[in-house]
């Protein structure tokens, strides 16, 4: 079982942690992080497993924080155990946060080529990725393929992300 610590609305640590199953009450929140992989100027996007929410819906690599997790070790857990990819913090910039929800999620990117042979997914997450252009990705968020909250950070972020697209 996950555990994760709860935050005030001001993103302080309340001093005690909640289980995934746990609902938040009004005045507790947690913390995720997700990141834009840019390989060879395409977009690193994977489709969520069947069992999730958002079944078979597109989004970028992310998740939640664990128990005493900064979001930039969040992000490097939730890649290599999502897609089997490697990253150091040297390969990362935080880009921005958005309060989705109950979660204070910071947004990643990084630029770093990626061997396709390379990455494994985790079947009980991902079921498939691929690499997209700028336009590709455009059409899939029009044709609501894309997790809403996602979509929602491109627009929020596309100027930050700095996307050569």
């Amino acid at each position: 079982m996950e555990f994760f610590d709860v935050l005030s609305k001001t993103r302080q640590k309340l001093n005690y942690v909640k289980s995934r199953e746990d609902k938040l009450k009004s005045n507790e929140f947690n913390q995720g992080a997700e990141i834009w992989i840019l390989n060879n100027n395409k977009l690193l996007i994977t489709k969520r497993s069947m069992e999730k929410s958002h079944p078979g819906k597109w989004e970028t690599p992310g998740g939640c924080s664990q128990n005493s997790e900064l979001s930039i070790d969040t992000i490097i857990r939730e890649v290599r155990e999502e897609i089997g990819i490697s990253l150091s913090e040297k390969d990362l910039e935080l880009i921005g946060t958005q309060l989705y929800k109950k979660q204070f999620v910071d947004v990643f990117k990084a630029s770093k080529v990626i061997n396709v042979s390379n990455i494994i997914l985790q079947k009980n997450e991902v079921s498939e990725f691929k690499f997209v252009t700028k336009d590709e990705f455009i059409r899939m968020v029009k044709n609501n393929e894309i997790v809403n909250s996602v979509s929602n950070r491109y627009f929020m972020f596309k100027d930050i992300i700095d996307l050569d697209w």
